[in-house]
């Protein structure tokens, strides 16, 4: 059997970490606690691999490239910024905020969680990979140093290829399934809400306790420091990108689709805001 890691698009072994430029970072909490909370998604990623594999056993084309190359390069991204984190923090002791993070993370990450049709879990991941292709864009613009750059720049494309092949097997089953843009867009809606409340806040809640201690849960200076995380995404977010994203599978006519994004990007900006 080939080696998943043939497959992947980039390799982490390619990212010359020595180069990081740790002046640039040092003092830089929010972006820690940015990247420690992507990290610690990332990392789990199996988790929500082998429900998807599940949801989606009966059909094999969509299960194959789940398995060897979604996860496998999910995987890479968590490996990727782990790496960086330990170049730049070497005191943030990421394994033990993991081992907290893992149970409190993967614990609501259940099939149940997922659209019940296979068209709208994919709909569903839309949401998801926009999400995070449009958080490390953020990243990316935001970074400072190059090593960064070039880590958030490779995991943000892999996130936009992996949003267009979760579109191109939704388009395949619309053909059967037929689903009302009414019914696609309360997917998309519910999908992104339980994204605002899991799996970023829980990521920021245990790498916060990480480096200041206690859980974070209702203290202040948490919601200050969360709050200060989501300035910084918020400032060098693509708006734009996340709005076409968004829209793509509601087939728009092309007539409107510029109009639509008006709206959804007022309303990505209230969900941010929140």
């Amino acid at each position: 059997m080939p080696d998943p890691a043939q497959r992947l698009p980039w390799r982490l072994d390619d990212i010359d970490l020595d180069a990081v430029d740790v002046e640039r970072t040092r003092n830089d909490e929010p972006l820690l606690l940015l990247l420690a909370a992507s990290s610690f998604v990332e990392a789990a990623s199996a988790v929500y691999s082998r429900n998807l594999l599940a949801h989606f056993a009966g059909d094999g084309v969509i299960s194959g490239w789940l398995a060897g190359h979604w996860e496998q390069e999910e995987l890479q991204h968590g490996r990727a910024l782990r790496a960086y984190i330990a170049k730049a923090w070497p005191g943030f002791h990421w394994e033990r905020a993991y081992r907290a993070f893992f149970p409190d993370y993967t614990g609501a990450c259940t099939r149940e969680e997922l659209e019940p049709s296979c068209g709208l879990e994919l709909v569903a991941r839309c949401v998801v990979e926009t999400g995070t292709a449009t958080l490390y864009r953020s990243i990316h613009n935001y970074a400072r140093d190059p090593v960064l750059k070039t880590i958030a720049a490779n995991i943000s494309s892999d996130e936009v290829h992996h949003y267009r092949q979760f579109f191109h097997y939704f388009t395949r089953y619309q053909i059967t399934e037929r689903h009302s843009r009414y019914q696609i867009l309360r997917a998309l809606l519910r999908r992104a809400a339980e994204l605002r409340e899991s799996d970023m806040n829980c990521g920021v809640r245990h790498a916060f306790a990480e480096l200041y201690g206690g859980s974070g849960r209702a203290s202040p200076p948490f919601h200050e420091m969360k709050a200060r995380v989501a300035a910084l995404v918020r400032r060098h977010f693509p708006f734009e990108m996340a709005a076409k994203m968004a829209i793509k599978p509601l087939a728009v006519p092309a007539s409107m689709s510029a109009m639509a994004r008006y709206p959804v990007i007022a309303g990505i900006r209230w969900l941010m805001l929140r």
